[in-house]
């Protein structure tokens, strides 16, 4: 983190030590600038966790919560909320926070994230003070006194006087007695907390409060003259910080916000000239606001019909491309059909041939025709290679789909699943396959058999499906 933002935050700090709240306020905006033009997450996450508690002391509630948004918001983007440990004292600002404007309900539920965080990490005592210290008033606050007794009495001896927290453990004791009753007692802790104060010369915010309530319980005990001293003290004191007519108080409220603060700098005699440069950006905005949104609707018409145009040809093109496909595959259905048909007429007429020949033979008894004969030989194994390979150019996946689901199939088997494919007749599957038409009947039982198809089933409309 840049070093200016660093020193900005420690001043800040002092400050709120001191009860300048307004200067205290100013080094936070200033921060907040800063970690803009420096992108900086970690500054900003920072600098509204101390705002927060500020808002909290001049009950701005909302203001107070939204900083307290801002802040994990910030945390989030720098990526700390990843650390335990950071984790743990943003959970614990934001439980202070909430107790500051008495949603106590949230404060404790806060306060228990940030307590369970450092028992993961087996926090030191000093790492755990400020949860404990805290835990300890919301019992007070909310009336669980003898739980908060316990847990103070367990804290206040492990912290001297110096210690920088001192302070605020027996202003919390103070505090639990007057609830309980016990003024003396009450007393008796308020009073060390002022001497403790006055020696480390911090927390003046803290001494006002104190002297207020210590004048109220020397009242109650009959100790007229100190609580009148007391008292007045705590005015002047407290009017120098907080009262109305405080002008530090007065320069607190004037300031809305930071951004505007960078660009309020201007004197009042230019406040007109403003008021009108920022009347003509707005209209000038306004109307390129609206030429945008023409512009954004006119884009969004065009846009919707460009892809619906997109939509149709791709469409158009998909369904003319399909219809191709089918076309090119009924073209080599129909030469499939007219190949076989063709193969089986040759083969018919090579047959009669033969028949002939064998007619001749016996009336002639040439040796001539012995030989011709011998040469024509029905060769039905090579009329279904051919038959087979335009087959397959036309259903390429259909051997391989039915091999998965029946790979026990013979050849002889394949064969007659592809004619039943083509739809052809028994008797056109008994000349193209060179059996009788019984044989046909009988392998195509065989086959329903080794399917394992039902009586029920269809044998045709089963093997269409491959």
């Amino acid at each position: 983190m840049p070093k200016a933002i660093q020193q900005n935050l420690k001043v800040a700090k002092e400050y709120t030590s001191q009860a300048n709240y307004p200067k205290a306020y100013d080094k936070l905006w200033e921060v907040l600038i800063l970690s803009d033009s420096l992108q900086s997450n970690e500054a900003k996450y920072l600098a509204y966790k101390n705002l927060s508690q500020l808002y909290s002391i001049f009950y701005e509630k909302e203001k107070a919560f939204t900083a307290i948004d801002s802040m994990f918001v910030y945390a989030n983007k720098a990526g700390v909320l990843k650390q335990a440990y950071t984790k743990s004292n943003l959970y614990y600002a934001a439980a202070l926070t909430y107790r500051m404007n008495n949603e106590f309900t949230k404060a404790s539920r806060y306060l228990r994230v940030s307590e369970h965080l450092l028992d993961s990490l087996h926090s030191s005592f000093n790492d755990r003070l400020y949860v404990l210290t805290e835990k300890a008033h919301l019992y007070t606050l909310t009336k669980n006194y003898s739980a908060s007794e316990q847990l103070l009495m367990q804290i206040a001896p492990k912290i001297s006087e110096t210690h920088h927290y001192a302070s605020i453990v027996n202003s919390m004791l103070g505090d639990l007695y007057v609830q309980k009753g016990a003024n003396r007692k009450a007393l008796q802790y308020f009073n060390k907390t002022l001497e403790i104060l006055s020696k480390q010369k911090n927390r003046v915010g803290l001494k006002v409060d104190l002297l207020e309530k210590t004048a109220k319980l020397n009242e109650k005990l009959g100790n007229y003259k100190t609580a009148l001293k007391q008292l007045t003290q705590s005015k002047a004191l407290g009017d120098s910080l907080f009262g109305g007519q405080s002008e530090r108080n007065k320069q607190l409220f004037e300031i809305n916000d930071a951004y505007r603060k960078s660009i309020a700098v201007h004197k009042r005699s230019k406040k007109e000239q403003e008021l009108r440069l920022i009347k003509a950006e707005k209209e000038k905005l306004n109307l390129q606001l609206l030429f945008a949104i023409v512009l954004l609707a006119l884009s969004g018409v065009a846009t919707v019909v460009v892809l619906r145009l997109i939509r149709k040809k791709h469409k158009a093109d998909k369904q003319l491309a399909i219809e191709r496909a089918q076309a090119e595959i009924d073209i080599k259905k129909k030469e499939l059909a007219v190949t076989a048909l063709q193969l089986m007429e040759k083969d018919k007429l090579l047959a009669e041939i033969k028949k002939g020949l064998d007619a001749v033979k016996r009336e002639e008894n040439k040796q001539s025709v012995a030989q011709l004969k011998s040469t024509i030989n029905v060769n039905t194994a090579k009329t279904w290679e051919e038959f087979e390979t335009r087959f397959v150019q036309v259903n390429s996946s259909f051997y391989k789909s039915l091999g998965k689901k029946h790979a026990n199939l013979s050849r002889s088997e394949l064969k007659l699943c592809a004619l039943i494919k083509l739809n052809f007749s028994t008797k056109e599957m008994a000349q193209l396959l060179g059996i009788s038409a019984d044989s046909v009947n009988k392998a195509r039982y065989r086959l329903r058999k080794k399917m394992e198809l039902s009586r029920d089933a269809n044998l045709v409309s089963y093997i269409n499906r491959f």
